[in-house]
């Protein structure tokens, strides 16, 4: 599986996916995870991705130019229209989604991400995620994706975070990226519930102790026992 995180800081990107389990994965061919710097796209001398707001406001809002571009540039876009939008004249438009290739930015106000939402993700062959920064984007990039997702209720400096959340999620549900492929069965949210609690060695830490039908080794007791105290 291919990813392909649209940032102006790579380096974020590059650093951590090169790392664990993200880094073995590429090592061996099970994905690939791009970051590209849309700064190097821009048309600006000063190498500027942003610009004030039309009608006034705080801060800066990130320019529609350079991410098209590099949207184009790794050939993301396709001079068809997309079906049911309006297009202006000039201005090419991603072609109609492929259930191959999803194109999402990262925001707010986007639809929350869940392991639901990464499950679907995995089965795709690319994804692309489009990372934020300053007071956000010129509302014409968002014509560009296919939807707009959130990792939270809250407010980060950028969607570098969001964006590696989304492909450490993803990437483990893609057949070669774990080496235990059980570990996948029993995780936390695979089920729809909250995993049971875990305990390993010493049996007992300062007065804290292993519940004994851990160590009982009747399978079928620690099996109900976990069921129990899963929430």
């Amino acid at each position: 599986m291919k990813f392909d995180v649209l940032t102006i800081f790579p380096e974020i990107i590059n650093d951590y996916c090169s790392r664990s389990i993200l880094g073995r994965a590429q090592k061996a061919g099970a994905i690939s995870v791009r970051a590209r710097n849309f700064r190097d796209h821009t048309l600006d001398k000063h190498g500027h991705v942003d610009d004030s707001p039309y009608g006034g406001g705080a801060g800066m809002v990130l320019q529609v130019q350079p991410i098209f571009d590099c949207l184009k540039a790794i050939g993301a876009l396709s001079l068809r229209g997309l079906k049911g939008r309006s297009k202006p004249m000039g201005l090419p438009r991603r072609s109609a989604p492929r259930n191959d290739t999803r194109i999402i930015v990262l925001d707010p106000a986007g639809k929350k991400f869940d392991q639901r939402m990464a499950e679907k993700f995995s089965k795709l062959d690319r994804l692309i995620l489009i990372c934020g920064r300053y007071e956000g984007f010129d509302e014409r990039v968002y014509k560009l994706a296919d939807e707009k997702i959130s990792v939270g209720d809250y407010v980060l400096a950028g969607g570098e975070l969001a964006a590696l959340a989304v492909v450490e999620a993803t990437a483990r549900l893609t057949p070669g990226v774990l080496g235990n492929k059980d570990s996948l069965k029993e995780e936390t949210f695979v089920k729809g519930v909250i995993e049971y609690p875990q305990y390993t060695r010493p049996e007992d830490f300062n007065g804290w102790k292993v519940p004994k039908i851990l160590l009982s080794g009747a399978h079928k007791k620690i099996a109900e026992w976990r069921k129990r105290h899963s929430s």
